[in-house]
C-alpha cells in the first residue's frame, strides 16, 4: 500500500515551474519511474495528487513562453515551440519532445536573432520567435498585425496578401507566405525605403496602411514614361523586357548573356545596379531600378563616384589566396556569436574581421550586413577567392568567404563552427573589397 499524501505536498507548497516538477515527479513515481520533465504533462489517473493539473497544460500562448525549455523536455510547450520554430522556417516534428533537432534549430534561431546562443529557451528566444518585443505601436490592432515571414500561414497572411495586392502586387490571396509573397514584401519595402529583409513586423503593416505602392517610390513622381516597356521583372521571368533589361545592365558595367532569361546571373547584376544607385537592394526591377537602368550609375567602380568609398580602408591590395588560407586555418573552430579571434571562437562576420586583418587588410569591425553594403556587390563571374558571399535572406545576416568553385569558408551558426561548403541553394550575392 502506498500513501501518496506525502508525494501531493510538495506540489501544495510549490508555485509555477516547482509546483509542476514536484507533481510530474510524483506522475512519474507512480508510473514505475518513467522519465518526466517539467514539461510534461501529468498523468490524470491519480485524483490524490491534488494542484497539478492547472499546472501543467498551458492554456494560451503566454502562458507557453513563460516557460524556459531546454534539451530533454517535453509536452505541450515544446509543440508550441517547435510550430513557432516550424514558422520561422525549421522543419520539426511537432511531437513536444526537445531532441537534437529541436536544440539545432533553437540555436539557428537565436544566432540569427543576435541573442545567446546557448539552447535555452528563455524569454529572449521566446520573443525572437514571437515579436512579443516588437509589437506594432497601436494596441488595438496588433492582433491583427503579427510579424509575419516565409513559411506563416492564417488570415493574417491572407490580409497581407489582400494589402499587398491593393498596393500593386498580384499574388494569390491563400493565406499562405511563399515565395510570391515574400517577394511582394520585398518589393514593397524597397519601394518604401525601409530595410529590405522579407519579415512584415510594424514598419511593414505602417507602410501597407500608409498608401504607399510597390514600385512608386518615395520622392520621385515622374513615372517612367513607357510604363508597358517596363513591367516589373523578377528572377524566373522571360521575354523581350528581359532582354532590354539585360542589354541595359550590360551597358551599366554588367557581362551577362542576352538571352531574355531571368536567371541567377541577371539578378546578380540588378543587385549590383540596385547596390551602385543605392537603392533597396531586392532584386526586383520594378521603377527605380528601371531608372538607374537608365542613368549613367556604373555597377562596376572604375572611379565612379558613387563607389570611391567601397574599397579597403587603407587602400591596401587585397590577396585573395592570404584571406582564405587565414579563414581555412580556423575549420572547426567553435562557432560563438560576436567574437572574431581563435582564442573566443567566430561568428560569420568575425570570420570575415579575422581573416581580412590577418591577411593585412585593415576592415573595421562589422556584421555581415555592414559588409555587404561597405564592399561592392559585384557578378559571380567577376568573383575570386576571397571575395565574400553574402546570403539575403535574414536581412543580409549571414555571410562566408569565396574560395572558388562555388564554395566558401563560413562561420556556421547550424554547424556551430568554421566550416567550407558548398554555396547551397539559397538567395546570396558576392561582394568584394577589391
Amino acid at each position: 500500500m502506498i500513501d501518496y499524501r506525502g508525494l501531493a505536498a510538495p506540489v501544495g507548497r510549490g508555485v509555477g515551474g516547482a509546483a509542476v516538477i514536484g507533481a510530474v515527479s510524483a506522475t512519474a513515481a507512480l508510473a514505475g519511474g518513467a522519465t518526466a520533465t517539467a514539461q510534461a504533462p501529468a498523468a490524470s489517473t491519480f485524483g490524490t495528487v491534488r494542484g497539478a493539473a492547472p499546472s501543467v497544460a498551458p492554456a494560451s500562448p503566454s502562458q507557453h513562453t513563460s516557460v524556459k525549455l531546454r534539451l530533454g523536455a517535453r509536452g505541450a510547450s515544446v509543440t508550441y515551440l517547435q510550430q513557432q520554430l516550424n514558422a520561422h522556417g525549421a522543419s520539426l516534428n511537432t511531437d513536444g519532445v526537445f531532441g537534437a533537432a529541436t536544440l539545432r534549430a533553437v540555436k539557428s534561431q537565436q544566432s540569427r536573432a543576435g541573442i545567446g546562443v546557448d539552447g535555452v529557451v528563455g524569454p529572449k528566444t521566446w520573443s525572437a520567435l514571437t515579436g512579443s518585443s516588437s509589437a506594432p505601436a497601436n494596441p488595438s490592432s496588433g492582433s491583427s498585425q503579427p510579424k509575419l515571414r516565409t513559411g506563416s500561414r492564417g488570415a493574417a497572411v491572407t490580409t497581407l496578401q489582400k494589402q499587398l495586392n491593393s498596393a500593386g502586387a498580384s499574388i494569390a490571396q491563400d493565406g499562405k507566405f511563399g515565395p510570391a509573397t515574400a517577394s511582394a514584401v520585398r518589393s514593397l519595402q524597397s519601394s518604401a525605403g525601409i530595410g529590405v529583409d522579407g519579415v512584415v513586423g510594424p514598419k511593414t503593416w505602417a507602410v501597407l496602411g500608409n498608401g504607399t505602392s510597390i514600385g512608386g517610390g518615395g520622392g520621385s513622381t515622374s513615372a517612367p514614361s513607357k510604363p508597358t516597356s517596363q513591367p516589373k521583372l523578377r528572377q524566373g521571368d522571360r521575354g523581350n523586357a528581359v532582354k532590354t533589361l539585360q542589354t541595359k545592365l550590360n551597358e551599366r558595367g554588367a557581362s551577362i548573356a542576352v538571352d531574355g532569361s531571368f536567371g541567377r546571373g541577371t539578378a546578380n547584376a540588378v543587385r549590383s545596379l540596385q547596390s551602385a544607385a543605392k537603392i533597396g537592394v531586392d532584386g526586383v526591377v520594378g521603377p527605380q531600378t528601371w531608372n538607374a537602368a537608365n542613368s549613367n550609375v556604373r555597377i562596376s567602380g572604375g572611379g565612379a563616384s558613387r563607389d570611391d568609398n567601397r574599397g579597403p580602408s587603407t587602400g591596401t591590395s587585397v590577396n585573395g589566396q592570404a584571406i582564405v588560407n587565414a579563414a581555412r586555418a580556423q575549420t572547426g573552430l567553435r562557432y560563438t556569436w560576436g567574437g572574431s579571434s581563435p582564442s573566443t571562437g567566430m561568428d560569420c562576420s568575425g570570420l570575415v574581421y579575422y581573416a581580412y586583418n590577418q591577411a593585412g587588410v585593415n576592415l573595421p569591425r562589422k556584421t555581415a550586413k555592414g559588409y555587404t553594403f561597405g564592399g561592392r556587390i559585384i557578378s559571380q563571374s567577376e568573383a575570386k577567392p576571397g571575395d565574400l558571399v553574402a546570403f539575403t535572406g535574414n536581412n543580409y545576416g549571414h555571410m562566408g568567404i569565396y574560395t572558388g568553385n562555388g564554395r566558401i569558408i563560413d562561420a556556421s551558426g547550424s554547424r556551430q563552427q568554421v566550416v567550407e561548403r558548398s554555396i547551397w541553394n539559397a538567395p546570396h550575392v558576392f561582394v568584394t573589397y577589391r
